[in-house]
């Protein structure tokens, strides 16, 4: 009898002194409900995806692109990558704002543009840009070829949509040399 009540005695102890500790660490405030509901599955996807970009671009991306998430392109039986993103109603964002290709290729992706305001679509692709146009409620397919590996942003060049949050990047996997990387070396920090 007496080891069970020492037994609950020390969880009378320990569960106060674990709090205590709990709310001294700064990640705790993490766990508030306000907090948890922005994990949604667009955030956890880009979160997950963050640690295979370079350590310069992963904090850019993870600024930039949080609320709009990120998707992989499928590909299909016949080569071709695609994908498909959309603009929500007035929130002036790409959903999703990433797109993961698992190597270079030709990528399709299918844009609907849900606002009612007027958008375009200037994608990056090899020798040059493409656009496509994009009224409201309307949905459209552009096709580009990106073959090497790297970073590639686009965004909508209407009005300052772009500076409003419509920038997007396309993502191609695949190996760089070293002696063709453009990142920096890890520099020393004060």
């Amino acid at each position: 009898m007496d080891a069970i009540k020492i037994c609950k005695l020390q969880w009378l102890v320990l569960v106060p002194l674990v709090a205590v500790l709990l709310v001294g660490c700064g990640y705790t405030k993490l766990l508030r409900p306000s907090v948890l509901k922005q994990l949604n599955p667009d955030v956890v996807a880009l979160v997950n995806e963050l640690p295979e970009v370079d350590h310069p671009n992963e904090a850019i991306l993870g600024r930039l692109f949080v609320h709009g998430g990120l998707t992989h392109a499928d590909v299909g039986d016949d080569g071709v990558m695609r994908a498909a993103i959309r603009v929500p109603l007035q929130e002036y964002i790409w959903k999703p704002a990433i797109i993961v290709m698992p190597h270079g290729g030709r990528l399709q992706v299918d844009i609907s543009n849900d606002d009612v305001d007027h958008h375009m679509a200037f994608m990056p692709s090899d020798g040059g840009r493409r656009i496509l146009d994009l009224p409201g409620h309307t949905r459209g397919r552009i096709e580009i070829n990106l073959m090497e590996p790297g970073l590639y942003w686009f965004g909508c060049p209407v009005a300052d949509h772009a500076g409003r949050g419509m920038l997007g990047l396309i993502v191609v996997k695949g190996y760089v040399p070293p002696a063709a990387r453009l990142d920096r070396p890890p520099q020393p920090q004060p």
